[in-house]
């Protein structure tokens, strides 16, 4: 499971940052994605609202097109300035502070 998370300035938001979080997995011919915006608190992160993370699947008929869809995934997130966690950390359920 690759997690991914970008934290930038965004002239537009009202507090002029934005937070993002990707979240890929792929079991056989299947790709899971989850992505949404994302909260941090005490050097850990929260999904920022109870409805998150959105949520696809894609089915594929062969194991090298769900390849092919992961790698051109991956490739498009870190072209977007996504850094992926370190092992051991993840985005946590979303929780009121």
């Amino acid at each position: 499971m690759a997690t991914y998370i970008n934290i930038a300035p965004h002239d537009y938001n009202l507090s002029g940052i934005t937070s993002k979080g990707y979240i890929i997995n792929r079991k056989g011919n299947t790709v899971y994605v989850q992505w949404g915006a994302i909260k941090s608190r005490n050097r850990k992160f929260y999904w920022a609202g109870p409805n998150l993370p959105q949520t696809t699947t894609r089915t594929f008929r062969s194991l090298d097109s769900a390849l092919y869809y992961l790698d051109d995934k991956l490739r498009r997130i870190a072209r977007q300035d996504y850094r992926k966690l370190p092992a051991g950390k993840r985005i946590l359920k979303h929780k009121e502070f």
